[in-house]
């Protein structure tokens, strides 16, 4: 068979049907974990840490007390129990998130997050995340508030 004959076999250069099952399924990964965090709560934070891969790292960038790096899921966890203890638990999502890409190792999301904390006006933030995807778990992510400095003085470092 030649380079052509396996491209045409394959739908068009040679694994790309690989690729394209892969970005679907990472598309739906990202789709379903959205989805996973439902009313919020524990319950919901527990459901999201079953996408995670073992030793997780994460990177949320600005200056606020949610920032910084993570190492592991428990210690992601550990920043989302945080935002929802701060928040009252009252975070939802604006709109389902709008997936930018979505490919075979990594997907890129907007959200919509609604922040809503007791004695503040209500806060609704864009949030741009890039999620790393290895063997059907997410294996790194990275955030950034697109409104930064809004989030940054909403959660204020102690």
């Amino acid at each position: 068979m030649t380079a052509r004959q396996a491209a045409r076999a394959t739908g068009g250069a040679t694994g790309s049907r690989d690729t394209t099952t892969a970005a679907a399924a990472n598309y739906q990964l990202l789709i379903d974990y959205y989805a996973a965090y439902g009313d919020g709560g524990a319950e919901g934070l527990a459901r999201m840490a079953s996408f995670y891969a073992e030793n997780k790292p994460s990177y949320t960038a600005g200056n606020s007390e949610l920032s910084g790096e993570t190492n592991s899921p428990e210690e992601s966890l550990k920043v989302m129990r945080r935002l929802q203890e701060l928040s009252g638990g009252n975070i939802t999502f604006a709109a389902p998130p709008t997936i930018l890409l979505a490919g075979d190792a990594v997907v890129a999301l907007v959200v919509n997050e609604r922040h809503a904390r007791p004695g503040r006006p209500e806060l609704v933030v864009p949030r741009l995340y890039v999620y790393e995807i290895s063997d059907g778990k997410i294996s790194r992510s990275f955030g950034w508030q697109l409104e930064s400095e809004a989030f940054d003085q909403y959660y204020p470092r102690a």
